[in-house]
């Protein structure tokens, strides 16, 4: 035998003996290009059933060159089957699944030597178990919208598997716009109210107004001048300026009631109606209303005895329906001994805090009283939401270096009794500081407080900033270092004068960014990397002196902004008013 025919059959037989070792003891769904398996679903599989079929079909066929027929479980059970959720196939495979335990979103993964099984509740767990298989178990990435890590594959391959998975949280949702998009929520399992999320990707939590709707319920324009009574009373006067209702008076309660069932008969989709005070201060100080919050310690006191009137009001008629109220500003402190209903949701917020530190462990005074009053609220209900903030609000393009306190604040929330996580970030447009990395790293911890932080951060920088990640990533620990390093508090107005952005920083973050802008393997990574810099140049500009060298970095800027389509700058602030701001300027 020739020596080079000898060394190919050599090379052949090493190769062999690898791939054999490599799926030894596995169950292989697909092999170069080939599978005998099929993806078998009810008859009367849910909406969220149906697509997950053909999502784990259309990703299996990118990975590996391999289409999986989708089949009804109406025929006999075939040797080899990925059988997705409750369904005939399921039963007669003698995997016994506890769904009252998985409720609506979770999923019991299975894995044995002849097929793979994954079943979960109707709504949307089946469909987020075959995400997690994707994920957890093939390689798949969905970093933002469009920028996916989809592993392409000789050998699907799998080991023996039980994986059951619950969602600590009933409600998740990073208000980004991104975030927004219906396939990149449902396949990193978020269940967000501003999603575009429709039945196939399994619905979504639905809100009836969403925040501040004491107005919308009772509106002063056609009550007020009748009845002024139904307003706070503001020091000796009743007003609208400013104000509240007033909520111990027996007429709101039936006139708010009576907008609540309007609601809920206008939108029958909705699974919480907000009942919840407006977005200033000015709470009533007549005294009924004065009894009961002096003798609770707390103007939550007013506020949850009406919102319950409210909820068993409605209770019989809409069972699966909660009243939302916040526990915001002067009602965050919990009150002393009034209860929220079981069909009551709390939302406390966070506004006041830092977000450079841990929530749970920094001895600032606002995150100290913050865990004060969470201990409060988890004591009084098991339905405690947060609403949480997680950029600069007046500075949409600042930096904002919060990103290794996301986490620890989630579990921080999830150990007392949390329920549901909404993260405020920069909704009102596209762009804003590392909008898409915030999103991602925050729907991994929402779903699993427990995922590695380290593994998060450094797949999404890989995956979407590619070879120019590590200039990235070191201005981003030079930042999270300095606030830790000097413990500097950040809050969400903070601005281009924050301490951590010294002249040392800033030139060094220059340096940095021009480095990863040369590392930029095409154009899409390049404007990547733009967009990542437009906060160090958002910083430059509104330092720089009025003159040219200014004038010269707002027209780089705003070209990169222009392309990502950034629309604002700040919260409700258009971002060509701040540009003609600059221009004006000189």
């Amino acid at each position: 035998m020739p020596a080079k025919c000898a060394l190919l059959l050599l090379a052949l037989a090493v190769l062999c003996a690898t791939a054999s070792a490599r799926t030894r003891g596995k169950l292989v769904l697909v092999e170069n290009g080939k599978s005998d398996f099929v993806i078998v679903i009810g008859a009367k599989a849910s909406p969220s059933e149906q697509h997950a079929a053909q999502e784990l079909q259309t990703f299996l066929a990118e990975m590996s060159d391999a289409k999986l027929p989708i089949v009804s479980d109406d025929g006999p059970m075939r040797p080899h089957e990925i059988i997705l959720g409750d369904n005939r196939h399921l039963s007669q495979s003698g995997i016994k699944v506890n769904f009252e335990k998985l409720g609506d979103e979770g999923f019991n993964l299975r894995v044995t030597d002849r097929l793979v099984a994954i079943a979960g509740g109707h709504l949307r767990g089946t469909m987020y178990g075959v995400y997690t298989l994707l994920e957890d178990y093939l390689g798949c990435r969905w970093f933002s919208s469009d920028v996916s890590r989809i592993p392409k594959l000789d050998c699907v391959a799998l080991g023996r598997l039980n994986d059951t998975q619950v969602p600590a949280l009933e409600y998740r949702e990073p208000f980004y716009i991104d975030a927004f998009d219906a396939d990149w929520a449902a396949r990193n399992k978020m269940n967000s109210a501003s999603a575009r999320l429709d039945a196939p990707r399994g619905g979504k939590i639905t809100y009836k107004g969403f925040v501040h709707t004491f107005y919308p319920l009772l509106p002063p324009d056609q009550y007020f001048a009748q009845h002024p009574e139904y307003f706070s009373l503001v020091k000796g006067k009743r007003t609208t300026d400013g104000a509240q209702l007033c909520l111990t008076n027996p007429e709101v309660v039936r006139i708010v009631t009576e907008s609540v069932r309007r609601w809920l008969a206008e939108s029958p989709e909705a699974n919480i109606v907000s009942v919840s005070q407006n977005d200033c201060y000015g709470w009533c100080e007549c005294d009924n209303c004065k009894a009961i919050d002096d003798r609770e310690g707390s103007h939550a006191g007013t506020m949850i005895n009406f919102v319950n009137q409210i909820a068993a009001n409605i209770e019989k008629d809409y069972p699966n329906v909660a009243i939302d109220t916040l526990a915001y500003q002067y009602t965050r402190k919990p009150p002393k001994t009034i209860r929220p209903r079981h069909n009551v949701i709390v939302r406390l917020c966070s506004i006041e805090c830092c977000f450079s530190h841990p929530l749970a462990t920094d001895d600032y005074e606002q995150n100290v009283s913050f865990r004060d009053d969470i201990v409060g609220w988890h004591k009084l209900t098991d339905r405690l939401y947060i609403w949480d903030y997680v950029t600069s609000f007046a500075h949409y393009l600042n930096p904002f270096p919060n990103l290794e306190v996301l986490g620890p604040n989630i579990q921080f929330f999830v150990n007392n009794g949390v329920k549901g996580v909404f993260e405020e970030g920069n909704y009102g447009s596209l762009g804003g500081e590392l909008a898409e990395l915030r999103a991602y790293l925050m729907a991994k911890f929402l779903w699993n407080p427990d995922y590695d932080q380290e593994k998060a951060l450094s797949e999404f920088l890989e995956g979407y900033y590619g070879q120019a990640a590590g200039p990235i990533r070191a201005y981003l620990d030079m930042l999270h270092e300095k606030v830790k390093q000097d413990h500097i508090h950040m809050h969400i107005w903070t601005g281009p004068d924050a301490k951590f952005l010294t002249t040392e920083n800033l030139e060094h973050a220059q340096w940095l960014f021009k480095s990863a802008l040369r590392r930029a393997e095409n154009d899409q990574v390049r404007l990547r990397v733009q967009v990542a810099q437009l906060p160090l140049q958002y910083v430059q500009i509104m330092r720089l002196k009025p003159g040219p060298k200014r004038l010269r970095l707002l027209d780089e800027f705003m070209a990169v902004a222009r392309q990502k389509k950034i629309t604002q700058i700040r919260e409700g602030g258009p971002i060509e008013q701040w540009e003609e701001e600059i221009r004006k300027q000189g």
